[in-house]
């Protein structure tokens, strides 16, 4: 059960954010429901699962600490299975990557894509990235899929004694300024949130 409610946690979490608007916005639809032990342990379980997965989204995959690099399981992925980072990587990306990264709730991945394709069409993928602001910190998001994906690029790094190496500084730069920009953005929009929120003084 965990298992396939992880594969659709997302919707489960914007479907929890949606009804907890409405049930704000309408309080008779409140009521209290019975439950067993048996279903509030399958809730708590949910919850916890759903708290550690949105906690893994926002870890980036590559931490330095010092004079060491930490790795996420999806980074040591990338350094030890060449076959699967050929995968991953393209020379270029389209929507449809994305669609079939979500479809597998591979949404770090989704975001990188989004990254890639981000320089040709900002307007939609700031929009795109930023609606997802609402069940998790989309600024995070982006930061941990940058430092998840770009490490191990093979246009941007080689992989020596499990290690990402970067020949391309030019390049790995260029994806950090897309994600600080992107990251700008994300900010910018939620102050405009927050004036629009404030009533006006009469």
């Amino acid at each position: 059960m965990l298992v396939k409610i992880k594969k659709n946690i997302l919707l489960i979490v914007c479907l929890t954010f949606l009804s907890n608007i409405i049930i704000g916005q309408n309080k008779t639809v409140e009521k209290k429901i019975t439950i067993t032990a048996e279903q509030a342990q399958i809730i708590n379980e949910n919850e916890i699962a759903v708290k550690e997965w949105i906690e893994q989204l926002q870890t980036p995959g590559v931490i330095v600490s010092g004079d060491q690099m930490i790795f996420s399981k999806e980074a040591m992925r990338l350094i030890n299975e060449p076959n699967y980072r050929s995968e991953v990587y393209k020379e270029l990306y389209t929507y449809e990557d994305v669609k079939e990264s979500l479809s597998k709730s591979e949404f770090q991945k989704a975001v990188w894509q989004l990254l890639n394709i981000y320089p040709a069409n900002k307007e939609h993928i700031l929009q795109y990235i930023y609606a997802y602001d609402k069940v998790i910190p989309s600024d995070k998001l982006v930061v941990g899929a940058f430092y998840t994906y770009a490490f191990f690029d093979p246009k941007i790094t080689t992989i020596e004694n499990g290690k990402p190496n970067i020949y391309r500084p030019d390049i790995f730069e260029d994806y950090l300024r897309r994600t600080k920009e992107i990251v700008g953005y994300i900010a910018y929009f939620r102050e405009q949130e927050k004036k629009i929120q404030v009533p006006k003084k009469e």
